[in-house]
């Protein structure tokens, strides 16, 4: 038994309808729709994909909550959208960052892989740049180069990051036009593609570590029937090692299309002579007559009761226990009102944090560390968790204390003292935001600007952010 327990990660009791049960046992809901969703675990949403539109709405254009009006916010008429962000710390520097919705979630079956794939052949000549001359040049330039420095893929995202050393119009010249040949300019020639294959094969063998191992069985099991679980951004390596070239710019030409791209500059700029430049750098940009559709995302099935599943690894060193409860995501606007209901789960699973602490600080308890928290994947599924970390792979003795803990929140709820203390955090945190304000570095405000982008999140100042906390 020791040495199955020593391999497991996580032992997961996936909670749908005894989460319901208990609901309606205590006469208590902590989310308002609860009641409606008792039904879900029978019904089988289907996502169904649509095409980009060009005029995509701002986040803050659904929303009562107002932008940082720093931030200037553009579109061109292909639809390609830009947001300028004047910020001078650190002085005679700007940030690039190349949004485009788009990553491994729309790949056909014969193209898994290829949308990560795509991402390193953009440094593998261009239109202006040869194979071996880009790298070399932005080197030369000062511009950091290397993994993860100038490019992410996500499930739903590709995003490429430049941070210019300074304002020299030879740099801003290399940037401009290496952007626009990310968009458009790929060569994607067959010889440089098999060349790449052997680095893109070295990373996947790179990233089947455990922690991915363990997500991959974790999709299976909580989504078997949706595309999610069968599209991690590494891709299959039969197709990365085979892949013909006509699938690299199908989806180059289906998916690297303006009304699919936002373009984020943050840093020491004038907004007017900036803005002049992204229309004349991008506007010339064109979208196809069938541009790629959004990801069809498949069956997203609750549980219709509760189910037991163990994840284990021969690498893991700790031992897991939650309680989860996995529903199809209902979008809604960034609003006011919506922000304040999902802080109010944010303090309910801070105080479930804090009273896991505690207990583990205890004299020979069994619980080395304890969580609760909500998280939306792709705005198409809701997961919400509360569990804990087992010391010594004691996993038989904590199922009890998750078990009774959740049980104990949703008969007595929380003590006055334990909200103040929590309110107490959040509003803090909140202004010492306001107080570091002054001091943000463009490329992490370039970064998080784009990361607000898929989740249509509104940029707000620190000092709204506090606001609505204090309300």
């Amino acid at each position: 038994m020791q040495k199955v327990t020593s391999a497991v990660l996580v032992l997961i009791l996936l909670l749908c309808a005894l989460y319901f049960s208990i609901q309606s046992q205590f006469k208590q809901s902590t989310e308002p729709e609860a009641s409606e969703a008792t039904t879900a675990g029978k019904s089988e949403i289907q996502v169904p994909p649509a095409k980009p539109e060009i005029d995509r709405p701002w986040a803050h254009q659904l929303s009562d909550i107002p932008a940082d009006p720093k931030a200037h916010f553009g579109r061109l008429e292909n639809g390609m959208r830009y947001i300028i962000y004047p910020n001078e710390e650190p002085p005679k520097r700007v940030s690039l960052r190349l949004h485009i919705e788009a990553g491994s979630l729309m790949e056909d079956d014969d193209q898994r892989g290829i949308a990560h794939f795509l991402e390193h052949m953009m440094f593998n000549g261009t239109e202006n740049y040869d194979a071996d001359e880009l790298i070399p040049e932005m080197q030369r330039l000062g511009i950091a180069f290397g993994a993860h420095a100038n490019a992410y893929t996500s499930f739903d995202e590709t995003v490429y990051m430049l941070d210019l050393p300074d304002l020299k119009e030879e740099t801003v010249d290399l940037t401009f036009n290496v952007m626009r040949d990310f968009c458009d300019g790929a060569l994607l020639t067959k010889e440089e593609i098999d060349k790449e294959r052997g680095v893109i094969i070295a990373e996947k063998v790179s990233r089947d570590d455990v922690r991915t191992r363990l997500m991959k069985q974790q999709f299976q099991q909580l989504m078997p029937d949706s595309k999610i679980s069968h599209r991690f951004p590494i891709g299959l390596e039969k197709v990365i090692k085979n892949a013909p070239r006509e699938r690299f710019v199908d989806f180059y030409e289906s998916y690297y299309i303006p009304q699919r791209m936002t373009f984020v500059v943050v840093g020491d700029v004038d907004v007017a002579s900036m803005e002049k430049r992204i229309i004349d750098t991008f506007g010339s940009l064109t979208n196809p007559e069938e541009p790629g559709e959004d990801a069809e995302l498949g069956r997203i099935s609750p549980p219709e009761s509760l189910q037991a599943a163990i994840f284990q690894d021969p690498e893991v060193d700790e031992t897991d226990v939650s309680l989860l409860l996995a529903r199809t995501h209902e979008p809604k606007p960034d609003s006011r009102e919506n922000r304040i209901e999902l802080l109010k789960l944010q303090v309910a699973n801070a105080i479930i944090g804090r009273r896991f602490e505690r207990i583990s600080k205890e004299k020979d308890s069994p619980v080395s560390s304890g969580y609760s928290y909500k998280s939306t994947w792709f705005q198409a599924v809701d997961f919400g968790s509360i569990g804990v970390t087992a010391a010594d792979d004691r996993w038989q003795d904590v199922v009890p204390i998750v078990e009774n803990e959740f049980r104990r929140v949703m008969e007595h709820g929380f003590l006055p003292s334990e909200l103040e203390e929590v309110k107490s955090n959040l509003i803090n945190a909140a202004k010492q935001a306001v107080e570091r304000k002054p001091s943000r570095k463009s490329d992490s405000l370039a970064t998080g600007i784009a990361g607000s982008l898929n989740d249509m999140t509104v940029f707000t100042t620190p000092e709204t952010d506090l606001a609505i906390i204090e309300e």
